[in-house]
């Protein structure tokens, strides 16, 4: 049998959103205090539940975090990080997409602090491996959606990244 055991990806799910408004993105710079991707430029998201699909982590988690509502979400890259760390026991699967601003008002969060940036600024800003890698695709609506598989060593010393592999369909 195939995959019937427990756990056997030891995944954790995400889903983190780009969210357009004015001609710029609403994004975080994540806090110093925080041991997972200190003070880099990130989308707002999270931990999907048990049981919810991407797309409404997506939105359950924006409302959650921001208090804002969003529209036209558009899935733009699914991304595999895999890690070797023996106190990170597990591997991330990361849907991020992008979205529109539909309303209301931006709350602040204890995740980081509310930035908005325009496309070459998040292009030049201190980015996640992974999503440096595709920045260019989720920010040209043209691209298809992007599916990468990102290798790490040393989570708790910058973590270099040992491969990766991507795919655009």
């Amino acid at each position: 049998m195939i995959n019937q055991k427990p756990n056997i990806h030891n995944l954790v799910l995400c889903a983190n959103v780009f969210i357009r408004k004015d001609g710029k993105y609403l994004l975080m710079k994540r806090s110093s205090e925080k041991k997972y991707a200190p003070n880099k430029i990130h989308p707002f998201g999270g931990k999907i539940d048990n049981n919810e699909n991407p797309f409404d982590g997506a939105v359950r988690e924006i409302k959650e975090e921001i208090g804002i509502d969003i529209k036209n979400l558009k899935l733009e890259a699914i991304i595999l990080e895999l890690t070797d760390e023996k106190d990170l026991p597990v591997n991330w699967l990361i849907f991020h997409f992008s979205a529109d601003y539909a309303g209301g008002n931006v709350n602040k969060t204890e995740e980081g602090e509310v930035v908005y940036l325009t496309p070459d600024e998040i292009k030049s800003s201190d980015l996640f491996p992974s999503v440096r890698s595709i920045i260019s695709n989720i920010l040209n609506p043209g691209d298809g959606t992007v599916f990468t598989t990102n290798s790490y060593h040393g989570f708790e010393s910058g973590m270099k990244e040992l491969s990766k592999n991507l795919c655009i369909v």
